[in-house]
């Protein structure tokens, strides 16, 4: 009997036209039926018999629609974070949650290193400028020498260890803060290691955040954080906008108590603050770090060989609830 394996994507920037590359994957024994909706209270009625569900970032699975699942045997979140999902619930009623943690490294990793670049060159001051007839290099103020900066890596997991890669080839001093890593990855990478969150802010010249949203993590960059910064640090995030406190970012910038901020992800996005979108100290990009049409295609199809797996009841590697797949019937 064929199943229905239920992908959630939004109306307003969809991942998907056409669920062509999952209907590969999966046929003959499942069928992938693509819904849009605006809102979890949408799935209603949607995903009740779902076999699987495939979800993307913009629509959570609260509690409220993971309770009207009747024979789900999984969920699988395209991308590597899953704070969308509410996992606990999910393990409560048996069902595994699974991500894709291996697809995009090498784009998110790049994009990083592109606001880093373009923020210690200012070209997102110089080239709109340079447009409009200002064609004088002084405008761009003082830029420092690249080489030999210190860079902070918040978190070095996949991508924050392939960023290190790339920082290192441009003659970056790296260092990061991850107390989840076993001793000795620094020295594998040629990195230093930090203990505390704290003392990576005092080093750094350059932050640049790399880590899971999670109850932990929320906020980890707040107003104390913020407040060892300098009127020359740069930040970046191209993680989770709720990894920064939003609110404390705006007030610092006012306050000149940071240098200079590239954010491809927001607190609440799409909204962009005022204060954001207007800040010539501020460089945004649309939450397109993971994007290249390689990438796009890439966790698509290892999203729906996810559910493949937990559908014939084989082992899965990147369960994120400690619920295992249920045997095949």
């Amino acid at each position: 009997m064929e199943q229905n394996v239920i992908i959630v994507d939004s109306h307003q920037g969809p991942y998907l036209e056409e669920p062509d590359i999952e209907r590969g994957v999966l046929s003959p024994e499942a069928r992938p039926i693509l819904h849009r909706v605006n809102s979890a209270e949408e799935l209603i009625g949607l995903v009740d018999d779902a076999a699987a569900i495939i979800s993307w970032h913009t629509i959570p699975l609260p509690a409220s629609v993971i309770a009207r699942l009747k024979n789900c045997r999984g969920i699988v979140r395209s991308a590597a974070g899953y704070d969308n999902i509410d996992i606990d619930y999910a393990a409560q009623r048996g069902i595994p949650v699974a991500v894709v943690p291996d697809y995009g490294i090498e784009e998110v990793a790049d994009h990083t290193m592109a606001l880093l670049l373009a923020l210690v060159r200012k070209l997102h001051v110089v080239g709109p400028r340079a447009k409009n007839g200002e064609w004088d290099w002084r405008a761009v103020g003082r830029v420092p020498r690249l080489r030999g900066l210190c860079l902070g890596l918040v978190g070095f997991g996949r991508i924050g260890s392939a960023v290190a890669r790339r920082a290192q080839a441009f003659g970056l001093q790296v260092a990061f803060y991850d107390p989840y890593l076993p001793s000795g990855v620094e020295k594998v990478h040629a990195v230093t290691r930090h203990e505390t969150l704290h003392d990576l802010l005092d080093w750094s010249q350059i932050v640049s955040v790399h880590v899971p949203l999670t109850a932990e993590t929320r906020h980890l960059i707040g107003r104390a954080e913020l407040a060892r910064l300098t009127p020359e640090t740069i930040l970046i995030n191209t993680a989770r906008g709720d990894v920064i406190d939003q609110q404390a970012l705006i007030e610092s910038l006012a306050a000149g108590h940071v240098g200079q901020v590239g954010l491809d992800v927001l607190s609440g996005e799409p909204h962009v603050p005022d204060a954001l979108r207007t800040s010539e100290r501020v460089l945004l990009t649309p939450h397109s770090a993971f994007y290249a049409d390689a990438s796009l295609a890439e966790v698509r199809y290892k999203a729906a060989a996810t559910v493949r797996r937990l559908l014939s009841g084989q082992p899965e590697r990147n369960i994120v609830n400690g619920v295992a797949p249920r045997p095949r019937p």
